[in-house]
């Protein structure tokens, strides 16, 4: 049995990598050692890991990373806990290799962990960019200790080639968030409404904003300020709000969501998660989708859906043609949204075709066979 240890810290990339998880909890030949950290453990940040538990996978270990806040210098403090913690998982589970996703800063300690034991780590989802976060700057970090690398596709591709040698492994393998579109019993209409109190006969917009981690506080409250200033312009529509992940500003912007949603609670239905399952319904029901997180660029145009994009965070990534980019000003929100409640559903396959997981599970196999 070859040891696969798949780390997650977030619920979104839980939900990217659940299909390779899946894959290796049901491949005879290799041993799923799911290890857990960073929000999933957090009362704060909605203690996602009971959808991981909910979903049957055996967890081998939980690293707590003792999210106390999201400013800057408890979030580095966070990342030494987690450092002290895979240092001992990692030499208790012995892994054959360590799978990691995408660029959020709890990346850093995982991998040089596993980089400093002589674990070789699968990356998946680098050489994108992302100029307006300091994901940017973590993914590139990330793919450095890396030993497969799996891109989306072929520009990241090209990216990583650059950066790390025409020699290194590298496959493109389509976006893996993709593939539940094709694999889960989505939400009807009807149930997600029923779910939680929503009108049928109204339009639904999924909103999810995250701080751009490079600007300061306030720019950050400014810019979630207009969102809701401009919602609130728009008739006979619900919200259905995503809070921000735990990133510096995430608390604050969350914060004030709690607050605005009180002004209108038929109109606003804000979550602190809502499961991967109920969260890609809602996109496929929705009349558009606003914020700033990846699931709209790359998610959202294999449905078709409008989204606006706000402000930097997702700066550098490839923009499909549903996608409406918009500045931080609520001149250039209020814009953006009177656009997508007009525009029709524009497909777009740019990030793949939903066929992810077996691939990646192959090359690791490979990998391990040969190694």
């Amino acid at each position: 049995m070859k040891k696969i240890c798949i780390i997650t810290a977030a619920r979104s990339e839980y939900g990217l990598l659940k299909w390779v998880m899946d894959g290796v909890h049901n491949d005879p030949e290799l041993e799923l050692q799911l290890v857990v950290t960073g929000a999933h453990l957090s009362e704060k940040h909605g203690k996602t890991v009971r959808f991981i538990e909910e979903d049957g996978y055996p967890i081998a270990a939980r690293v707590d990373m003792h999210l106390a806040s999201d400013n800057r210098q408890d979030i580095v403090r966070s990342m030494g806990h987690c450092s002290f913690g895979m240092a001992d998982v990692l030499a208790d589970l012995g892994p054959g290799i360590v799978v990691v996703l995408g660029d959020r800063y709890e990346l850093l300690p995982i991998v040089s962990a596993a980089l400093v034991m002589g674990i070789p780590v699968a990356h998946i989802s680098g050489g994108d960019v992302t100029e307006g976060a300091i994901d940017n700057e973590v993914r590139n970090a990330v793919s450095m200790m890396s030993t497969l690398h799996f891109p989306g596709v072929e520009s990241s591709a090209e990216n990583l080639r650059r950066m790390l040698g025409e020699d290194a492994r590298i496959y493109t393998a389509g976006e893996p968030g993709l593939e539940s579109f094709l694999r889960f019993d989505l939400m009807s209409r009807k149930e997600l409404a029923d779910s939680i109190g929503l009108d049928t006969d109204k339009p639904w917009c999924l909103v999810t904003l995250h701080s751009e981690t490079k600007l300061g506080l306030e720019e950050n409250l400014e810019m979630v300020r207009n969102l809701f200033e401009e919602m609130q312009q728009v008739e006979d529509t619900q919200f259905v709000i995503s809070k921000a992940n735990a990133d510096f500003g995430g608390v604050q912007i969350n914060d004030f969501w709690d607050e605005a949603v009180k002004q209108d609670t038929d109109k606003y239905h804000l979550f602190t998660s809502l499961g991967q399952r109920r969260y890609l319904s809602f996109m496929q029901q929705a009349a558009g989708v606003i914020g700033n997180s990846s699931s709209g660029i790359v998610e959202a145009p294999f449905l078709g859906i409008p989204v606006v994009n706000i402000g930097d965070r997702q700066k550098g990534r490839h923009l499909c043609n549903n996608v409406i980019q918009c500045d931080r000003s609520r001149n250039g929100i209020h814009s953006a949204i009177e656009k997508m409640l007009q525009q029709p559903k524009i497909v777009d396959t740019y990030y793949g075709d939903g066929h992810t997981a077996a691939g990646i599970i192959q090359h690791i196999k490979d990998y391990l066979n040969e190694k």
